[in-house]
């Protein structure tokens, strides 16, 4: 097994969190990175689960959260999108004094602050992707008994 101690979808969904925690600690763009590839990679790893019907798994791909989490990790991997139609139009950094919650980031350069951009118009902080993500799967992981 390549999985290096993580072998079950409550192992990567327990990674999910520490990386979430993390970005609450301080947002960065290599913790925002593992973030998003742990979060849309669990849905690997509940396809592999004999216990979650294919339909439940199936329907997790219409999830908001999980489609733009999606978006940002296949982007992330392969610079671009080309085998679907994302949701999500753009990603943005930045990073300066005032720029995001006080306190955090190294002083006089201050926390980076990453902006989501979906097709809709509507925009959020990484950090309610993190949330609204770990929530999604905690939910399908209690209702599948994971």
């Amino acid at each position: 097994m390549l999985t290096y101690g993580l072998r079950t979808p409550r192992d990567l969904l327990e990674k999910l969190k520490r990386d979430g925690s993390l970005l609450n600690d301080e947002v960065t763009s290599d913790r925002f990175f593992n973030f998003v590839i742990t979060g849309y990679s669990l849905i690997d790893w509940i396809k592999h689960e004999p216990t979650v019907a294919r339909p439940d798994v199936e329907a997790m791909y219409q999830d908001q959260w999980l489609r733009i989490c999606g978006d940002i990790a296949n982007a992330s991997k392969h610079f671009s999108l080309t085998t679907r139609k994302p949701i999500t139009t753009k990603v943005e950094s930045q990073q300066g004094f005032g720029v995001r919650r006080f306190g955090k980031g190294g002083f006089g350069i201050g926390e980076e602050g990453i902006v989501i951009e979906l097709n809709d118009g509507s925009s959020f902080s990484c950090l309610e992707l993190v949330k609204n993500m770990i929530e999604t799967w905690e939910e399908f992981s209690r209702l599948h008994g994971l």
